[in-house]
């Protein structure tokens, strides 16, 4: 009999949380976005990186009561349910991936204690390319109630879509209005210019030289095919991308000449353009390394470089500069 009672102590002390706690769902079924006027955009696809199973804890009714605000279902589904409402897709309306990184609320702020901040860190994504990227913040005095948490939610994506839409007087260039007074974006625009054509300039860029140019015709995602000359001498060739972007790694296989026949070769080498700051495809920094093999070397520049082979030998081709 001791032991049961024992037993039973025991289990009701190490069962018995130190205080009281509860769990609290909300949803977003109630809830709307409002629409853009001249929307030319609709959320397609959402990655969430946001992987907490408690929105937040909150003591918002009672300093004895620890209340687990939770989405009735996962947030990814829940905000997918929100944007299809609110957002639809439309006739020629650019689709966008949202990736989200955090949803954070943080309750008792501010210097009187009695403000909930909410933030929403989210990127907008167009294929491989970053469109915008931001964390939207606002505070709600005098929060109170459970039930306020996803109108205040939805206020905060509001904000942030809402502020991505304002972006588009920044991506036009000219002034082109539409009927209502508000500039509009293309996808052509978003991605910036539609030629994947690069310019690139440096040292042994155009062929063995001291400085030259070469321009590349982008045809596909994959394939490009480029030319170039320089101080003195000139190249052509194919270049493999790994990306269908201006920036990434590619394969060049070439013919390079220096001199204009005083010495030619075949050569492979890696290469890759990197744009300088976060525009994609931009003023960048451009470089290609690998091995050539010379096929032809004139007596002359044989004395010069020392050798006396008549056989093709292979050498280290690199080149360096900046392209766009």
């Amino acid at each position: 009999m001791k032991h049961s009672i024992l037993f039973l102590f025991l289990f009701f002390v190490l069962n018995t949380p130190l205080f009281a706690q509860k769990t609290y769902n909300i949803s977003f079924e109630d809830e709307r976005i409002s629409d853009f006027d001249g929307r030319e955009f609709f959320i397609e696809t959402i990655v969430n990186k946001w992987s907490r199973d408690v929105f937040t804890y909150s003591k918002l009714n009672s300093n004895n009561v620890l209340t687990e605000i939770r989405f009735e279902s996962d947030f990814k589904s829940e905000l997918k349910f929100l944007l299809l409402k609110s957002l639809p897709e439309k006739q020629n309306q650019i689709g966008l991936t949202l990736i989200i990184e955090n949803l954070q609320a943080i309750e008792s702020y501010g210097a009187d204690k009695n403000a909930l901040k909410i933030s929403f860190h989210a990127q907008l994504v167009l294929d491989e390319m970053v469109l915008y990227t931001n964390r939207y913040e606002k505070i709600f005095l005098n929060n109170s109630e459970y039930d306020q948490y996803p109108a205040k939610i939805t206020e905060v994506i509001q904000g942030y879509l809402y502020d991505f839409a304002k972006i588009e007087e920044d991506v036009k260039e000219n002034d082109n209005l539409n009927n209502d007074g508000k500039p509009t974006f293309s996808k052509e625009e978003l991605e910036g210019p539609r030629s994947r054509n690069i310019i690139a300039v440096g040292y042994q860029i155009g062929g063995y030289n001291l400085i030259g140019i070469d321009y590349e015709i982008r045809a596909t995602d994959v394939l490009g095919v480029h030319v170039g000359v320089g101080i003195t001498g000139y190249t052509a060739g194919v270049k493999l991308h790994w990306k269908p972007t201006k920036d990434g790694g590619f394969v060049n296989v070439s013919y390079k000449d220096a001199g204009f026949g005083l010495m030619n070769g075949w050569a492979v080498e890696y290469g890759s353009k990197n744009t300088f700051g976060r525009r994609e495809g931009a003023f960048g920094f451009y470089y290609q390394i690998g091995l050539a093999l010379i096929t032809n070397l004139d007596p002359d520049l044989k004395q010069v470089l020392g050798t006396t082979t008549d056989t093709p030998f292979p050498t280290l081709s690199v080149g360096v500069g900046v392209g766009w």
